[in-house]
């Protein structure tokens, strides 16, 4: 066998185990809760990857559809879009845990465990929230217009193609400069970035707090919430757009966010591994005495990478605003994409195509979790089921040396040579 696809075998062997084994703890829990294992794990994916009406794991790949003759054809199932795909949502949440991934993958590969994308997350989503009815209500008074539904045609047109990159732009600033907040106290302090990290995510978070509830509060309404953004601000779903009539898209909120997020994964690759600055920012979190040796500005590239890193975090944020909810609701801020942003880059080991195989992974377990409360079981027990897979993903270098003593023991052993005597 080939070395380099041996080694791909033993990398996917890895993960593959770990969801095994998170599957067979996890069944003791489900058997407390008096369901049936298999018909659990068979709801739970089924919810967070399949097709409308797959009800077994064989239906995730091929499932049965009904022409109008009245005869059946097999089709391959997440191509099948009747009633709309579930993985259409799991790309949409998926978008968000891509870009938190990615910028904390950044942070990880200068040296710095940030786990700050909390924080700036959501002070990206009320920059975006704000700008993206504030802006377009300025433009609207400036060109003299009362009554935004008879703004003239060419006017709409202008403020669609400005008003999302200014509003994301923003976002991308305020979370970069809030990122470089904790690279600054490091730098200059040697203030511990995980605990800088932290007490800036909840900073964060009462500020976006205090903003939803009091000055940008919209109405008074039971729950506090922000303004709706302008139509001109909004990042349109496909199934609004340019894919309206492609059932596969319908129910979901997915749109540009998730080629944005792609694209990023693959700036961000070319940054880290084609660029010097990357390099530079690599060899800082390897080794900074080698760093400090060979010349490299370990300093100048953990502020670098914390500034990228907090305008990635920022970039989600406008995107989860923009592209998906349009406005801040209270208690939004709380709701932890950062953080699981952070889960995904390290289950990933903080390899940019992992995350995104593992970014919709994981959207597609939670979406599956959340959805076995409609199926009469607790909705606990979905995050039971998660937590242990994270855990078992977590043991990489327990299963890597169990692997490689399970195949030394496999391995024929060489009979040793005959010695051979002169005669």
């Amino acid at each position: 066998m080939p070395r380099r696809l041996r080694q791909t075998l033993d990398n996917l062997a890895i993960p593959l185990l770990a969801v095994v084994l998170g599957l067979v703890v996890s069944s003791v829990f489900v058997l407390m809760a008096r369901t049936d294992p298999v018909q659990t794990y068979q709801r739970m994916f089924c919810e967070g990857f399949g097709a409308k009406g797959c009800q077994t794991f064989g239906d995730l790949l091929v499932t049965q559809t009904e022409n109008e003759d009245g005869s059946t054809s097999t089709v391959f199932a997440p191509f099948y879009g009747a009633g709309g795909h579930r993985l259409a949502v799991v790309l949409e949440r998926a978008t968000l845990l891509i870009l938190t991934a990615l910028s904390a993958t950044v942070a990880f590969k200068a040296g710095l465990f940030s786990i700050g994308m909390d924080g700036q997350f959501v002070l990206g989503a009320i920059t975006a929230a704000f700008l993206g009815y504030w802006l377009p209500g300025q433009v609207y008074v400036l060109a003299g217009v009362a009554d935004p539904e008879s703004a003239p045609q060419t006017l709409l047109t202008v403020m669609h193609l400005l008003m999302p990159p200014l509003c994301i732009a923003a976002a991308m600033a305020v979370g970069a400069v809030y990122s470089w907040i904790a690279g600054f106290l490091k730098v200059r302090l040697n203030v511990n970035e995980l605990i800088s990290t932290i007490i800036l995510n909840a900073i964060a978070v009462q500020i976006v707090n205090y903003l939803v509830r009091y000055p940008l509060r919209s109405d008074f309404n039971s729950t506090a919430r922000t303004t709706r953004i302008d139509d001109t601000a909004w990042l349109i779903p496909f199934n609004r757009g340019l894919f309206q009539d492609v059932e596969w898209f319908s129910g979901s909120r997915l749109g540009i966010g998730i080629v944005i997020a792609i694209l990023a994964a693959v700036i961000i690759w070319f940054f880290l591994w084609r660029t010097t600055a990357g390099y530079e920012q690599r060899m800082a979190g390897g080794s900074r005495l080698f760093a400090r040796f060979g010349g490299i500005p370990s300093e100048q590239a953990a502020l670098r990478a914390m500034l990228i890193s907090g305008a990635l975090s920022g970039l989600a944020g406008a995107i989860a605003i923009l592209g998906i909810e349009r406005r801040v609701v209270d208690g939004y801020a709380a709701v932890g994409i950062g953080f699981d942003g952070v889960m995904v880059a390290i289950l990933a080991r903080e390899s940019i195509p992992a995350i995104i195989v593992v970014a919709m992974f994981f959207a597609g377990l939670q979406q599956g979790a959340t959805n076995l409360q409609f199926g009469d079981l607790p909705r606990q027990l979905g995050s039971i089921i998660i937590a242990f897979i994270i855990l078992f993903s977590s043991m990489e270098t327990f299963f890597r040396n169990l692997i490689n003593r399970i195949q030394t023991r496999l391995r024929p052993q060489r009979a040793p040579a005959a010695e051979v005597r002169p005669s």
